[in-house]
Parts: C-alpha cells; structure tokens; sequence
C-alpha cells in the first residue's frame, strides 16, 4: 500500500482529536467489501506499527443477493489473505431484508466477538453523507439535539474515523492506492427509508436547494455535538436531587418544573437509562407523555416502553421498571385474641407490649411505626387488615369522624399505597391506621393507666440492615 498523506494525516489527526484509538489497542473491523470499510481498514493499516494495533476483521454475509453476497465474501476473504489480516466471516440466512434487523444481528456478532477476543474497540466505517443521511432521519423522526446530532466519532467502544471524509475522497484514495473494492447494489434499492434519503432527497437538495448540503450538514452535527453536551452537563447538575428506592427512582415534581423543559428531556432520558441500561430507546413522543403527566391532576401512570413505568404521585415523579401500582397479593385478615409479643402478617413484623409509662423521651407522635394507646379503651380481639369501602375513625387530635378515603387523600397518600396499608381494628373500631394516625378516641393519655404499645416494622428492611452489618 502506498502512502498517501493527505488522506492518512487527515484520518490519524481525527483519531487523535477525538481520542478514538489508543496505543497497542485491539481493533474490531467491520469489513463489508465496500468503499468505506476498505478504506478504513487500509488506513488502519498505516497506523498499525505506529500504534502498535492488532486487528480482527469481521464480515456478515446475509445471503440476500445470491452471487452478489458470495462475490463480497470472496473478495473480503482475498483481500484479508494478502495481508495476512485475521478474518472471521458469520453466513445468515434471513427471509426479509430489514435494516433494523440486519444491524442487529451484525452488532450482536460483534459484540460476541468483542467480548470472545477481548477487543479494545469495535471500528466501522461511516463517513460524511452517513453523517448526513442520519440526522435527516433522526430529525423526520422526532429527536432532539442527542439524536440530530447523528452518529458521534465515538459511541461507547464503537468508534467512526471516517466521519469527517466524503465518499469522493474516499474512492480517491483508494483509487491512489490502486485498491479495488465491491459496489453493494442493495444501496440502491428504495424500499428502505435511509436509500431513499440517500438516493432521492439529499440529491434533490443538493440540486435545488444547497450544493453543499451534506458538509453543511456535518458542520451542524459538531454543533448539535457541543450543544448536547453542554445541556447534558447542565441537566446532570440536577440530577443530584434523584433519590433512589428499592423499586424506582423519584424526583420533586416543584423541583422539576424549575428546570427549563430542554434540560427535563435530559433529565427523564438519564431517569430511563438507569432502568434499562441505557438511553437508546428513549425519543420525544415519551418525553411529551411525561410532560402531560407532570401537569396532570391526581396521581397518574403511563407505561412507556416495555418495562419503564412513570407514575405522577402528588409531588413526586417516579421512574420503575416494574408497576409498582398494582396491588400485592394481600392476606385477607388475621385475628389477634390477646396481647402477643410478635405477630407476622404479610411482610410486617408486629410487636405488642404492655406497658405502664410512655418510654421516658418518647413522643406519642415521634415514630410513625410506633403508636401508644389505652389498653383499656381497647375491646379485643384486635384484627389485622386493609382497607374496606366506607372505613371512618377520629384522626389523633380530632373530635370528628373522617372517612378513611378523605383522610388519605389528605394525607397525599399515593393511590397504590393505600390498599397496603394496615389497619388495627378492635371488635368496634379502628384504632389504628398503621405508620400513620391512631384514633382520637384510644390514644394514650396521661391519665392512662394501661398502655398498649403497637409497632410495626418490615421484614424486608431489617433483613436488609441485617445484610448491611455484615458487608
């Protein structure tokens, strides 16, 4: 291969500006036979002794154009020979050609390679009216500046040195260098929307509107590049308020709406991506459903993708990746005759003592968990259940009957939290809605003489504290 300068300088200064490869990196190629991955890999090439690289070139032949795709394989397989380049090749046969699913099954296998040969980066060849194609696709598509800004140099291990080269420059250097490559007729074929963009619209732009369109559009991609960066680092900034549950993710709904709507995009894509792993499924029509939500009366839940749920629950926004307003299998009831140290009912642990002062430093109203009451005021046996339709008592400090409904609302109890609660009932009353408010007419009083001490805690929790000790 002969050197050509202009071109290997221009391809090595991208590399080094953008950090793409290191030195004795190991290097994925995905090599199609075309244009672009021929020339990726032949300017690798140059930079392999420089850098001390190693290479593992992959093809995936889809068996779609009969002798077409035995034509690509052979000469893939020719040109790695020559070169002593190490080639693996994966045949599949697959009914439909579907973009989607042919990137799928070609990144699957890299990312089997990847992790089989312990490889650095995965390189692939996408160039300047790549560049182009895709920000015209992602913007009919919705996106905002994350998905217009099109493909970055580099995505995770996947890096893009040809991005800054047009297909003229490209097919001039291989032409310099007397490299043959294999025209792919798929591309021409305008079932699939990027073809048609590539093969009809841009042309008509660059024919009707601006000549230059694809490098001003690459321009635009630096651009849309910074300003991405720049409203993701404003946005992480408040991601600091995200507090983090056992099953979801919450942030303050006040504390959102003072965000600037630009930046909530950013925050609700970072809010989806701790669920899945990862930001790529998340577009605008999701961000504007969360947008409704957020503005919306009442607790709220929308499901927007497979396993991301977001639920408006008065002044918290929650993100989980399960439906965390369904109601858990519940145990109907359970009887308690007479005052038992512990009784377990559901993932609760109950403990009931008799007791003749209030614990000195206790404030009846301190500990939500734990309530004080008047044993004598008590008619046992004492049931343990949920809520039932037209459920009143007397709040702590009030002298009037409150429908149980009224009182959760009032309390901002989210409506999936409110089947779980328990609820202490004697033979005639409530007397208690646990974690919550005791009734007026049983709490325990100075004049009391017989205490009835009622706590609850959960069995999950205290085996996760119990876990945590010996860590």
């Amino acid at each position: 291969m002969k050197n050509n300068l202009s071109f290997i300088d221009r391809f090595e200064n991208f590399i080094l500006a953008n950090k793409l490869i290191q030195k004795n990196d190991k290097l994925l190629v995905g090599f199609s036979g075309g244009a672009d991955s021929t020339a990726l890999l032949c300017a690798l090439w140059h930079l392999k002794t420089k850098y001390h690289l190693s290479f593992l070139v992959a093809h995936v032949n889809y068996n779609l154009r009969d002798e077409d795709s035995l034509r690509d394989e052979e000469f893939v397989k020719n040109f790695c020979f020559k070169r002593n380049i190490s080639l693996v090749v994966k045949n599949v046969q697959i009914e439909k050609n579907s973009e989607n699913h042919t990137r799928k099954i070609r990144f699957d296998y890299f990312n089997d390679l990847r992790k089989l040969y312990k490889i650095d980066k995965i390189v692939l060849g996408h160039n300047k009216k790549d560049q182009a194609e895709t920000m015209i696709f992602r913007l009919f598509r919705g996106a905002g500046y994350t998905g217009i800004k099109g493909i970055a140099p580099k995505i995770g291990n996947v890096i893009h040195p040809l991005l800054p080269f047009s297909r003229n420059e490209i097919e001039s250097y291989l032409q310099s260098q007397n490299i043959n490559w294999c025209e792919d007729i798929s591309n021409q074929n305008n079932e699939f929307s990027r073809n048609r963009i590539r093969n009809e619209l841009l042309p008509w732009v660059q024919e009707n509107l601006n000549g230059n369109v694809v490098e001003k559009l690459f321009q635009a991609s630096q651009i849309f590049t910074e300003t991405d960066e720049i409203l993701e680092t404003l946005a992480m900034r408040r991601l600091q308020k995200i507090q983090k549950h056992k099953n979801h993710l919450a942030m303050e709904i006040h504390k959102l709406k003072k965000v600037q709507k630009v930046l909530r995009f950013y925050i609700y894509k970072h809010l989806f991506a701790e669920i899945v792993g990862d930001a790529n499924g998340f577009y605008h029509a999701h961000f504007e459903e969360i947008e409704a939500i957020l503005v919306a009366n009442g607790s709220k839940k929308i499901k927007i993708s497979k396993n991301v749920f977001v639920f408006k629950q008065y002044d918290e926004l929650l993100f989980s990746d399960e439906d965390i307003s369904q109601n858990q299998i519940l145990e109907e009831e359970k009887i308690i005759e007479r005052i038992r140290r512990r009784t377990v009912f559901e993932d609760c642990r109950i403990t009931m003592k008799k007791l003749k002062i209030i614990p000195h430093k206790r404030n009846i109203n301190e500990y939500k968990n734990t309530v004080y009451l008047d044993l004598d005021k008590i008619v046992f046996p004492i049931y343990l259940r949920h809520r039932q339709a037209g459920d009143s008592f007397f709040p702590q400090g009030m002298e009037h009957s409150k429908k149980l409904k009224k009182f959760f609302i009032d309390e901002k109890i989210p409506k999936f939290e409110r089947s779980k609660i328990l609820i202490f009932w004697d033979s005639e009353k409530i007397i208690w809605v646990g974690g919550f408010r005791a009734d007026n007419r049983v709490v325990a009083t100075a004049e009391t003489k017989n205490i009835l001490m009622l706590e609850i805690e959960k069995i999950s929790r205290k085996k996760m504290r119990a876990a945590e000790r010996f860590k």
